[in-house]
């Protein structure tokens, strides 16, 4: 009986001081540390791209410098330079301006555009990109990048911008790669 007694005096008597400290340890891990965007940034990615009976390959130098816009996203303002294979030529595109919005999660979805020359079959021209991927790690130390690109140029040799025959004018491709 003096057992019983001893253990719920024990119990009684430990309970508050039990619960300060629960209390304490909630209070300080009870608000998460506030997301950040990540800033100055570089992306290295390689690229395929189905091209007839092959896969033509290529990568993409990118550099950019994101910052949170609100509503639980991020903007990424940059320029790339992209380098592709291809059966009738190198194709290279430099994007001046890039901008790419990505949703602010742990896995993001993100999509983009930029502008810039496109270098192919021995001509320059005016182009345009476009992508859309997910980024798994968002916001971490090194995100990883999967991607679809569509790249076109455009040709001004007719009022409809479409290039002369035998010109190819867009390319799809896909790219994985790691944000730094």
């Amino acid at each position: 009986m003096k057992q019983q007694t001893a253990a719920v005096a024990v119990v009684c008597a430990l309970f508050p001081a039990l619960r300060s400290q629960a209390t304490e340890t909630y209070a300080e891990t009870s608000a998460p540390p506030p997301r950040v965007a990540k800033g100055l940034n570089v992306i290295v990615s390689g690229m395929l791209a189905p091209e007839r009976e092959r896969m033509s390959f290529g990568f993409l130098l990118g550099g950019g410098v994101e910052v949170p816009v609100g509503y639980g996203i991020d903007l990424n303002l940059g320029m790339s330079f992209q380098r592709l294979g291809s059966l009738d030529g190198p194709v290279t595109v430099v994007n001046l301006i890039e901008a790419t919005a990505a949703r602010r999660a742990p896995t993001a979805v993100f999509f983009g555009a930029g502008l810039g020359p496109v270098f192919a079959l021995g001509k320059v021209r005016a182009g345009a990109k476009l992508f859309a991927g997910a980024e798994l790690f968002h916001q971490q130390a090194v995100p990883v990048q999967v991607a679809l690109e569509l790249i076109m140029k455009f040709c001004d040799d007719d009022a409809a911008l479409r290039c002369p025959a035998g010109e190819k004018q867009t390319w799809l491709a896909g790219r994985i790669g790691l944000r730094l």
